[in-house]
């Protein structure tokens, strides 16, 4: 069979190896100096990197496995069985860190992929092979979820990716010292990894017909998990058992009692993994491997209890392939997949058609190099992808370590999330809100990813000073450091720093006052397409001292006009550390939202409270001027008596955070009509769509109007469709709306804008000429606005015209 690799020639033995090393290398160092970056950007979490760190110090100092991020002093092995950590800690000799542990999870990771390539180059004839195996290492490499494991902090798991893969290499090249070297590496790495390697152990049996080596991974994966699940992790649990198993309650409580529902209830396992966001998870995993995998499924169902720890999970992030760890389990199985897929493939051309073999390589590296690139550019993590990540430095990260550096090495420490991984090189560190022994408290109020809610890392602080217990040691720009025994209290106006804008340049600019006091000059949209989350930054300037109890209150509102998000909830940080209250008139001052999911379409809304509920419409600061630039997108739009301000809406297409435009209207309508409705607003005119209606449409009416004077009412809008002999088939009333609501009592005297009704049409509706009538009405009263003609009322509806429905 000629799919067996001959001797290779010379010129073909190199140059291939070469590359596929060039290939692993540049992954290596592309995504561990983006790990990199990210951590020294702060961007990085105590759980788990800062964990990790930890546990692998203590390790190297005696201490195998201690660690005290939760609060108190435990071995990591009551969450995890990860003895690998024992072979990572003596790299601890070298560089002393956690970029040791991301540097070793990049190159663990891109070497995963070599066993791949070199299965693809002695499987097939040398021209095949080269193009096979390149190919399927590059989809390898280029697999987002892995890519998001490589980013996702530390976690052994990403070492059983290359462990497992040079395990199953093994298996297939039947060299049982590699299978099982790599397997007891592997399952070193997790708990659940045994389940894996009794999968593989059952692959060598079955397919390969290697029993001894199947009934030895069979039998040290059984005895190791075992001994893992009902010996090692419960006898250091502090709850005496997985802390992780309430994720499977639905199977049952034990380990056992898991894995039997899961074998012996097909009904209950299909009902489970049947959800949308299940097969969109799956979606995720098959497609950059152009669905190979499937064809490979002996490899694939080697990776059955890796896929079912994950989908059968009421952890909604183990089924998320775009986030987290939990793809690294599963990854190897479907390159595997892949590779025994395609290889499968050119067997089945060689024996129909043997001439075709190399165009049928060719064919297939290509679709799958291509597919795994465009998933890449749509949805990687790589420089190529349109959303790649990119982590910068800052001044305000740089200006951390003056912090550490007031910080000894032997002190306990506590600190919040983002700090965590920077002091967790010891043996006594704290996350917050834990304290306990402490002698140094660290906190970042600026901090970009809050792990620990606004509100509650203020009255932690606020409680550490008010105990005595603590003193202010250092405090700049957002940066706090407490320590132990020390009596200062106030914190140095240095501290608000991190609020203070000096040259502000808001992407949106405008001039938004309240009642003279507080001023908004500008606002940026921060949004992150990945996620679809969105949060607002805006700039403020005290105009003179604001009330004591002034309040910032942003909020934003669907396409009904009805509030999404506010800040009751998702505090602003500014707002809690440096309120108006403290402001020196003048100053430019930035209050930022928390990042959150608005929806597909979203509109910004700004008021000033003065006092806390903001339904109390008395206590809320009057809009006294809004302006915007000429030409300005903005609609900075006064509502509720003045009380507050729409300042913009937006729409999310695709990945893109389009600005909607002011509903101001700049053409004609196609029907002009021109009627006065109580000398309050006139009607301009109107377009309908779609022309001619028919039966079941939803007729889309949109008037044009003009206001003709201030209006304190929010009149309501009727829209009536009439047949000839004088029924209704179809109406809309509602306040005036177009992408937004436009109430009435918020149109500027002279302004023309936009109206749009639409009105379901009957299916049965005969085909004729309707009369469509429009006017308004007070909702409360029922009262219409009259129909003006010659200075007189003249009915109270206007017959606009006629619709045609075919």
């Amino acid at each position: 069979m000629t799919l067996t690799a001959p001797n290779s020639p010379t010129r073909w033995r190199y140059w291939p190896d070469a590359l596929a090393a060039a290939l692993i290398a540049l992954y290596v160092a592309t995504f561990a100096w983006l790990a990199l970056m990210r951590h020294a950007s702060f961007d990085s979490a105590g759980f788990d990197l800062g964990v990790y760190d930890q546990v692998v110090w203590n390790t190297l100092h005696g201490r195998p496995f201690f660690y005290t991020a939760t609060g108190q002093p435990l071995l990591h092995l009551s969450n995890h069985a990860s003895p690998i950590l024992l072979l990572i800690a003596p790299l601890y000799l070298i560089y002393s860190g956690p970029q040791t542990l991301l540097v070793v999870q990049a190159a663990a990771v891109g070497l995963g992929g070599l066993p791949l390539f070199w299965f693809a180059r002695e499987r097939l004839a040398p021209r095949q092979s080269i193009l096979v195996g390149l190919s399927l290492l590059s989809a390898y490499l280029l697999f987002p979820p892995l890519q998001v494991v490589t980013l996702s902090d530390f976690h052994p798991t990403a070492l059983a990716v290359a462990f497992l893969s040079w395990a199953f290499y093994g298996v297939l090249r039947r060299r049982p010292t590699l299978a099982l070297v790599a397997a007891i590496l592997a399952m070193a790495c997790k708990e659940q990894i045994p389940l894996v390697v009794v999968t593989l152990g059952l692959y060598a049996l079955v397919i390969q017909r290697t029993w001894r080596l199947g009934l030895a991974l069979i039998g040290l994966g059984a005895a190791w998990f075992v001994a893992v699940m009902y010996w090692i992790i419960p006898a250091f649990s502090v709850t005496g058992n997985h802390i992780f198993l309430e994720y499977y309650a639905a199977l049952g409580e034990t380990p056992l009692e898991i894995v039997v529902t899961a074998i012996t209830r097909p009904d209950l396992i299909l009902a489970t993994l049947w959800q949308p966001e299940k097969l969109l998870y799956l979606r995720d995993l098959l497609v950059p491997f152009a669905a190979l995998p499937l064809i490979g499924l002996p490899a694939l169902l080697v990776g059955l209890p890796a896929f079912g720890v994950n989908l059968l999970s009421a952890n909604p992030a183990m089924y998320d392939a775009t986030r987290g760890h939990y793809a690294a389990d599963v990854a190897p199985w479907l390159a595997w997949g892949a590779a025994l897929g395609m290889i499968t493939l050119l067997r089945v051309v060689e024996r129909i058609r043997p001439a075709g073999l190399r165009a049928a390589s060719l064919a297939l590296s290509t679709l799958l190099v291509g597919v795994a690139l465009g998933w890449q550019v749509w949805h990687g993590y790589s420089p190529l992808a349109l959303d790649a990540p990119h982590w910068s430095v800052s001044d305000h990260d740089r200006l951390a370590q003056r912090f550490l550096a007031q910080i000894p090495p032997e002190a306990p420490v506590a600190a919040q999330g983002e700090l965590f991984p920077h002091i967790s090189n010891r043996m006594i560190a704290y996350h917050l809100p834990d304290v306990n022994d402490a002698e140094y408290v660290w906190v970042d109020v600026a901090a970009t990813t809050q792990t620990i809610h606004p509100a509650d890392l203020k009255r932690s602080v606020d409680g550490l000073l008010e105990s005595g217990e603590f003193g202010v040691l250092d405090a700049a720009d957002g940066y706090l450091l407490l320590r132990r025994g020390l009596t200062r209290r106030e914190l140095p106006d240095a501290f608000y720093d991190f609020a203070r804008v000096a040259t502000p340049a808001p992407q949106y600019p405008l001039q938004v006052d309240f009642d003279g006091q507080l001023r908004l000059v500008g606002f940026d949209v921060l949004d992150n397409p990945r996620r679809a989350e969105t949060s607002v930054r805006l700039y403020w300037q005290a105009l003179q001292m604001p009330p004591r109890r002034a309040r910032l209150y942003p909020f934003f509102l669907d396409a009904n006009g009805r509030v999404v998000e506010d800040t009751s909830q998702r505090p602003l940080v500014t707002q809690l550390w440096y309120p108006p209250r403290r402001w020196r008139p003048g100053e430019i001052v930035s209050a930022t939202t928390l990042p959150w999911p608005l929806g597909d379409r979203w509109s910004l809304g700004v008021g000033v409270l003065d006092g806390s509920d903001w339904n109390d419409r008395g206590a809320r600061l009057t809009v006294t001027a809004a302006q915007v630039p000429p030409d300005s997108p903005l609609e900075a739009r006064a509502l509720e008596g003045g009380s507050w301000v729409r300042l913009a809406t937006f729409e999310r297409r695709g990945r893109t955070l389009a600005r909607l435009p002011s509903p101001d209207v700049t053409t004609p309508p196609a029907h002009p009509v021109r009627a006065n409705l109580g000398d309050r607003m006139v009607l301009l005119g109107y377009d309908l769509s779609p022309v001619p209606a028919r039966p079941g449409d939803a007729l889309e009416v949109t008037l044009t109007w003009q206001a003709a004077a201030a209006m304190g009412i929010d009149f309501t809008v009727f829209v009536h469709l009439l047949a000839p002999d004088g029924e209704r088939v179809a109406q809309h009333d509602g306040g005036p709306w177009y992408d937004v609501p436009l109430p009435t009592s918020a149109w500027r005297v002279g302004e023309v804008l936009r109206d749009r009704h639409l009105l379901p049409l009957p299916p049965d509706l005969p085909p004729g000429t309707y009369r469509l009538q429009v006017g308004a009405y007070e909702w409360s009263t029922g009262d219409r606005l009259p129909v003006m003609a010659d200075g007189a009322p003249a009915g109270d509806v206007v017959e606009v015209g006629g619709v045609v429905v075919e």
